[in-house]
């Protein structure tokens, strides 16, 4: 039986003073309880190699070439740090990890050609910004942090204007979107609902179990996101 939304009274007298009532219903309080579901795991393999490039690193050797982009404040050990290299151990695909900043991926211009692209969080804002402009074989979008105003896009201070975060703003384009996409969100993500009305506007596949935003959620559902875009690759896992 799945816990429900509700409030929950707690057994333990210490735990309703540590977290109270309306603490257990925030995204941290389900997670401090587990309600957000178990933790990804590293697996014990060895990992794709990583060549270091002016722009990022390749991760992997060969094959058709993955535009990968981070979470905000992320970079190449960002991506390290999550596990990547190991959950690449087998992948008939390279990744184009790319070095950004905190702008959400609207100055990027792709350093090399890509067939498919993967984003976490800021970095799924990013992918499906992409693919509302030019088409891919795969998106996957993880957590992806989109705005469905912008009163939200202003409450984390990542767009120079109004007028850049509507050029880019994933949400606004859903009709240009014409690739293949998977999204993955957790319940207890901030970012859950956007991404489940960009999911059903663009005919996507969607993940929206137990999960918050982080990287226990993300190591968990990492290795059916690169699975999504390798079955949409000439080549397979």
């Amino acid at each position: 039986m799945g816990i429900p939304r509700r409030t929950v009274l707690l057994g333990g007298a210490g735990l309703v003073g540590a977290l109270g009532t309306y603490g257990a219903l925030t995204p941290r309080g389900r997670r401090l309880l587990g309600w957000t579901g178990p933790d990804g795991v590293v697996p014990d393999v060895p990992p794709a190699p990583v060549q270091p490039t002016p722009w990022g690193a390749w991760m992997g050797t060969d094959g058709p070439t993955v535009l990968v982009l981070h979470g905000r404040g992320g970079s190449v050990s960002w991506w390290q740090d999550l596990g990547l290299p190991q959950f690449l151990n087998g992948a008939k695909f390279r990744c184009a990890v790319i070095n950004g900043g905190d702008d959400y991926w609207v100055s990027l211009t792709p350093p090399v050609p890509f067939d498919a692209a993967l984003g976490v969080s800021m970095g799924g804002f990013g992918v499906l910004d992409l693919a509302s402009r030019q088409p891919l074989k795969a998106v996957a979008a993880v957590s992806p942090a989109l705005f469905a105003t912008w009163a939200d896009a202003q409450t984390i201070n990542g767009f120079a204007s109004e007028e850049v975060w509507a050029q880019h703003e994933p949400l606004r384009h859903t009709a240009s979107i014409k690739s293949p996409v998977a999204v993955w969100c957790g319940q207890e993500d901030p970012f859950h609902d956007a991404a489940q009305d960009l999911t059903r506007a663009v005919g996507g596949q969607g993940s929206f179990e137990h999960g918050a935003h982080d990287g226990g959620y993300w190591r968990r559902v990492l290795p059916d996101a690169l699975r999504f875009i390798s079955s949409h690759l000439p080549t397979s896992l």
